[in-house]
């Protein structure tokens, strides 16, 4: 059996006033500014819709860093943890 090495968010690798989409509560809204992982991350995440610029709304949140839903585009997404660790967000403020 081989043991997964845990990964944290890496907060230091968004921009000031911006956090990974991992640490955003459930129902906030915010817009993708950057994606920080390698280009297969970042083509992977293209594909599904999630590009920078794109508002992204977090539908529900799993404990024990499991999945995380996010509503894009109209369509709702599961994304794991450790990929939604990697999107890097401008949160949206609320009217």
């Amino acid at each position: 059996m081989q043991l997964r090495k845990r990964v944290d968010p890496k907060p230091e690798e968004c921009l000031e006033g911006q956090a990974p989409l991992a640490n955003m509560r459930e129902g906030e809204k915010a817009t993708i500014t950057h994606i920080t992982g390698d280009i297969n991350v970042v083509r992977r995440l293209s594909e599904m819709g999630l590009t920078p610029g794109c508002e992204i709304k977090l539908l529900r949140k799993c404990g024990f860093r499991g999945p995380i839903e996010v509503e894009v585009r109209g369509a709702a997404l599961a994304l794991g943890y450790v990929l939604a660790s990697e999107i890097c967000v401008q949160p949206t403020k609320a009217p």
